[in-house]
């Protein structure tokens, strides 16, 4: 929950979390909420939020539903058989975030980040987490994606 004007905001969230590592993506809207196009009726307003060890960045970036359910369903997939990965990739590369699962369980992530979007300040990283933290990242994409179907077919 966020103030903004004085009042109580709640965004639906998710978060990717690993040692010394936390990724918060904030969704807040559609970005074309009258629209029922597949390439105009998904794309979400968010704010993404990085900390790891000696950066810390907070943007705005655009985001899409496809984008969330693909990844969803491929780290239910990761679970379910506890191996593969699992990746986050978005159209106009403000992020990419791959997690591959090691035979003791284990993720490690390998993440990118660009702003702006394109021509901006790029960083990778890699950081480590358990796959205890799948359930809870599991249930915050499925809450999103209750609240932010996919709309149409490509």
């Amino acid at each position: 929950m966020d103030a903004y004007l004085g009042l109580e905001v709640n965004y639906m969230k998710f978060q990717l979390l690993g040692n010394e590592t936390i990724i918060i993506i904030k969704v807040i809207n559609r970005s074309y909420p009258d629209s029922t196009d597949y390439w105009d009726g998904n794309w979400i307003n968010s704010t993404i939020k990085v900390e790891i060890p000696g950066y810390s960045v907070r943007f705005d970036a655009t985001l899409r539903t496809d984008e969330l359910l693909d990844f969803l369903n491929e780290l239910k997939n990761m679970r379910k058989h506890m191996k593969g990965k699992a990746i986050l990739k978005n159209l106009d590369a403000y992020i990419h975030f791959e997690g591959g699962m090691d035979r003791l369980g284990k993720i490690i992530w390998t993440g990118e980040t660009c702003y702006p979007a394109g021509n901006g300040a790029v960083l990778n990283f890699e950081f480590e987490s358990d796959q205890s933290f799948l359930e809870g990242l599991i249930r915050e994409l499925e809450e999103i994606l209750a609240w932010f179907p996919v709309i149409g077919k490509p």
